[in-house]
């Protein structure tokens, strides 16, 4: 472990599925304003679900967030990962089989990934999953064995249940989104960097996604059994409410140490639905949010990383 005083850094990156769009705008404001990219700004990047992805491109590739976007707008990243199954209206309105198909996304992020692995990174990573075999949420890191594939990685941190299967790894294990567990990864990656660099200041910028809204009648919720508090999303709800207590907990315990920032989507016209931002008109919409993220709290994270303003 490194333990040099040098101060260090972590990007947070909640998951939020097509939403990452936000996330990203956010970063690429701040790669404009300071003219580093989100690479050379942060010691170790955390990402749950679709942050993981983001995480493995910038680590893995190094790219800008601002090439990313490009992927997502003009490759049309999101589109080849969200490959929905030909089934029928019926079938897909119950839900019978996962949202996409598994295999595009796998070939896709393959292709994008090519054969780096955990061992060639030069900065910290931070990933959790879900084990199925094990039972239990685990976190990638640089020194996870076996070394794996950072597409596999990729792969499996975004396998959200109902949206996409389960992938395999290499070491024969199952694995889903560990955002079912920690879809909010700062506290946990914090208190790992602290591990990593225990002489050091460390210092965590976290960006969410946007909070998604549920209105459920109470009258008729009376009346609800499993299917329909389902049909309600109540499993979003829960996530949602834990992601909440979460990052308030972050904060207490952090204080000026963190800046989290995050909204309700509902506040800006935004379509909450996970996977509503794969086509351009909701994708701007999703860059636009980001950019007013960033004006509102420019002078936040200025002051975060002690940025000369003038």
């Amino acid at each position: 472990m490194n333990h040099s005083l040098h101060p260090r850094t972590i990007l947070s990156l909640d998951g939020g599925g097509s939403h990452l769009l936000i996330q990203l705008s956010v970063l690429a404001c701040l790669e404009n304003d300071i003219g580093t990219s989100t690479y050379d700004l942060f010691d170790l990047i955390a990402g749950s679900s679709s942050g993981g992805l983001i995480t493995c491109l910038i680590l893995g590739r190094r790219l800008s967030a601002h090439r990313i976007i490009e992927k997502v707008l003009h490759e049309k990243l999101l589109e080849k990962i969200m490959a929905k199954h030909r089934v029928s209206r019926l079938m897909a309105t119950l839900q019978v089989r996962p949202k996409y198909q598994g295999i595009p996304k796998k070939l896709t992020l393959q292709k994008e990934l090519g054969d780096l692995r955990l061992s060639s990174l030069d900065k910290q990573l931070f990933i959790p999953c879900f084990n199925l075999n094990q039972d239990r949420l685990e976190i990638f890191t640089n020194d996870s064995q076996p070394d794996f594939l950072l597409s596999e990685i990729a792969d499996a941190c975004t396998a959200a249940p109902s949206f996409y299967p389960p992938v395999q790894l290499q070491d024969g294990s199952w694995r889903i989104d560990g955002g079912v567990g920690m879809n909010n990864p700062g506290l946990s990656a914090y208190l790992y960097a602290q591990k990593c660099w225990n002489q050091s200041t460390i210092k965590m910028l976290s960006i969410g996604s946007g909070w998604r809204s549920f209105i459920v009648s109470g009258t008729k919720a009376c009346k609800y059994g499993g299917v329909q508090w389902s049909a309600q999303g109540i499993a979003s709800i829960i996530l949602r409410e834990k992601m909440i207590v979460n990052a308030k907990t972050t904060t207490e315990i952090l204080g000026d140490q963190v800046l989290y920032i995050n909204h309700y989507l509902k506040d800006y016209d935004m379509p909450d639905q996970m996977d509503s931002a794969n086509h351009g008109i909701v994708q701007q919409k999703a860059l636009d949010i980001g950019k007013r993220w960033y004006t509102l709290h420019r002078e936040q994270i200025h002051q975060w990383l002690k940025i000369n303003n003038e």
